[in-house]
């Protein structure tokens, strides 16, 4: 959770060690988007995955639960100067991974686009 992380963050002290904002991890500890602004200056890198609500599952966004526009408007206002990348774990079908990937990457544009992460 937020909390953990912030006073870790501060524990270890070192430039070099920043945040990964989880955002399906996030959905299934109940942490609310709005509590992402304690993590402004301290975050750098951003995992977009979906899940069903019980588990971590890396679905492609819309596969899931989980409510991104919220997180990433959240996110978008700590101008974190990282990366934002897509998890994916294991497609249902692994002959079809060349489109499980696709449509993950389509899903997660799309939602970056809605909250004016890309442009």
């Amino acid at each position: 959770n937020v909390d953990r992380m912030v006073a870790f963050l501060a524990e270890v002290n070192h430039p070099a060690v920043r945040a990964n904002i989880d955002i399906s991890h996030l959905q299934l500890a109940g942490v609310r988007p709005e509590e992402l602004r304690r993590l402004r200056g301290l975050a750098i890198h951003v995992h977009i995955s979906d899940c069903d609500g019980k588990k971590h599952g890396d679905l492609p966004p819309g596969r899931g639960v989980v409510p991104f526009l919220p997180y990433l408007q959240e996110i978008r206002q700590l101008e974190i100067d990282g990366s934002v990348s897509v998890e994916l774990e294991y497609s249902p079908e692994p002959e079809k991974i060349v489109e499980w990937v696709r449509e993950a990457y389509e899903a997660t544009d799309r939602l970056m686009r809605q909250v004016g992460l890309r442009g």
